[in-house]
Parts: structure tokens; sequence; C-alpha cells
């Protein structure tokens, strides 16, 4: 922000822990595919190998885990990866969540210590005692491609909460924001149900009966003095704040469906006026219109990629009132016509 006015600072983009990005590249290194090539386009050096605790920016870890996909032909990358993460390598957030008594604890915990770790990502178990449901988003523009990575966490938090419990745990519901279109037998068999692509939330549901699950890792006294820890470090850490058009996003997502994506209905939902939210969105080098497009644009060129979802059914996920617009729209964007783009 406040690239036209100076006196305003500019918002630093959200870190996340990298210790898997060095994992990753380690292992293939191992495979004969050089640190360099992984890390293409991200902004990230091979250096961070050496890094102790590392972060870095998250839409950089994000594009490492989709160059490692292209790159070794494994479109799911990302999930398996996630069935051997081991959790400790999270640091004191593992153990935060580990020491608890109970699973629905440990889930609380990540919530609440979630910055320890991440600056990027957000858990909300405002309803897991109700539906047993965990949400779960990203503070960074729709435009960050970022599957393998979402992925890799559910997979790695349920293989983890496994382990902590000594249960084979299956859930009851799993909804991705991104499309997929591959490998989904394989994601039922782990996730004990049939995922659901191209949803409105990042969101998985547990039984309320295993939400009760002791852990074997349960420790009173460690939890203590790891909360104590957890709150010092966040009391110390200073706060990234999400810039305005990632918010701008989120609320377009939440509202494409419905046809009520306006700039006044979105202004409306942020909590400004309609001139005060195109004042700040100036203040960031683009407008509404600009956002709207290029959120639109970005998600189209994903449901093409990566679903089987009619171009009518995108054209709806996408606020359209038909086909003809969405593709209309789509040639301005690419031009070339969404069908002949996903033949491509």
């Amino acid at each position: 922000a406040g690239r036209r006015a100076g006196w305003l600072m500019p918002v630093p983009a959200p870190q996340h822990g990298a210790v898997f990005v060095q994992e990753l590249l380690r292992d293939l290194a191992a495979q004969g595919i050089p640190p360099g090539r992984v890390l293409a386009g991200s902004g990230l050096a091979p250096a961070i190998l050496q890094a102790d605790r590392p972060s870095a920016p998250f839409d950089a870890i994000a594009r490492v885990f989709e160059n490692a996909a292209e790159i070794t032909g494994e479109d799911c990358l990302g999930f398996r990866r996630g069935l051997r993460r081991d959790m400790r390598s999270i640091g004191l957030l593992c153990y935060v969540g580990l020491a608890a008594p109970r699973l629905r604890d440990v889930l609380k915990n990540i919530e609440r210590y979630r910055r320890v770790f991440s600056d990027a990502v957000e858990f909300d178990t405002s309803s897991l005692d109700r539906d047993g449901r965990l949400r779960w988003y990203f503070g960074v523009s729709a435009q960050v491609r970022r599957r393998q990575y979402v992925e890799f966490g559910a997979s790695g938090l349920l293989q983890g909460l496994r382990q902590a419990t000594n249960r084979d745990l299956r859930l009851q519901g799993l909804c991705f924001r991104h499309a997929r279109r591959t490998g989904l037998a394989e994601f039922e068999r782990f996730f004990g149900c049939a995922p659901r692509f191209a949803a409105a939330e990042n969101m998985m549901q547990f039984r309320q009966a295993d939400l009760d699950l002791p852990l074997i890792t349960a420790d009173d006294k460690l939890c203590r003095v790891l909360v104590d820890h957890c709150d010092l470090v966040l009391r110390d850490k200073s706060r990234n704040t999400a810039p305005l058009v990632v918010s701008v996003e989120r609320a377009i997502a939440d509202r494409l469906t419905s046809g009520s994506v306006s700039q006044e209905a979105i202004a409306r939902a942020l909590g400004m006026s309609p001139r005060t939210l195109s004042r700040r969105l100036a203040q960031e080098n683009t407008s509404f219109f600009a956002t709207l497009e290029g959120f639109r644009a970005a998600m189209a060129d994903r449901y093409l990629r990566h679903s089987d979802l009619s171009l009518s059914e995108i054209a709806f996920l996408l606020g359209y009132s038909g086909q003809s617009s969405f593709t209309e729209a789509f040639k301005r964007w690419t031009g070339t016509a969404p069908g002949r783009y996903r033949a491509g």
C-alpha cells in the first residue's frame, strides 16, 4: 500500500515457515533435480537450504511446491508429501498442540497460535464444537497458485492427528477451494470421504466423538509452559496486516454465485463506503473492476486446467449470468475461447 501516498508504509508480504521447502529441495536434489530449478521464479535462492528456522513469503513457498509438481510430473505431490510430513518440523506450534489434552484442543491451539509459524494462514474453529468444522484460508491474492501446498497442509494435518491419537481418523466432510480432476480416489481413501473441489471454502469436518479423543502425547504441565511461551512470542511479533486487495478478493469469492459483487456490496461488507474503497484501491495502484477481473481470470484458469466442470458451471461459479458472457470475458483476458484454452 501507499505507492502513491509516500507517508504510508508498504505492507510486507505475509511470511510463512519454510522448513518444508528445505525438505522438498533436499529430497529433489537427491533425485538429481537441482534446487535452482525448483526455486525458479519464486524469488528464493538456494541459500535457503542453510537457513536456521527459515521463513519466506507464502507466495514464494507456494510457487516452489507448484514448480516441484510440474518438474516431477507428480500432480498429487503436495498431498503425498503431507502423508509423510513430520509435524515436529513446525517447531513450537506443533508442541503446543501435541501437549493439549484432546484433539479439539489441538485445533484450537493451532488457531490461537498459528502466527508463531505463519502470518499467511488463518484458521477458524468457531463452529468446531457445534458441527465439527475447521475452516482455513490464506491471506494472499487469489492469483497465487497454492493447490499443492494447500493439499500438503490438509493431508499433513490429518496424518499428524492420527499419530497423536493413535487412531485411524476419518473425516465426515472435506472441501477445497481449488479445483482438481485427478487422483480423486487416492484422496478419498486417505481422508475417508470424497473431497469436494472448487468449493466456497477450505474445510475439514470431524466427528464430535473423534474431537474428544485424548492425545497420547498430552502433558498438562508442559502445555501450560508452551502456551506461556507462545503468548510471549506473539506479543513480540509485529502483526502483518493482509493487503486490501486480498480482503476484497475474499469478499468477492464469498458473493460470486449470489451475484452481489458490486463495488457497493463489497465496500459494505468491508465496513467502508464505495468512495473510500475506491480511493484505497487506487493507493494500491488498482481498482475494484481490475481486482474483480483479475480474480475471475485466475479462478477461470484453474477451473479449466484442473477440473471437469462444464463451461456453464464455471460461468455460474464466477458470477456470470450465462456461459456466453463468461466466454466473452475469457476471450478478452486471453484472446481465445475457454473451450479451446482447455483443450490446449
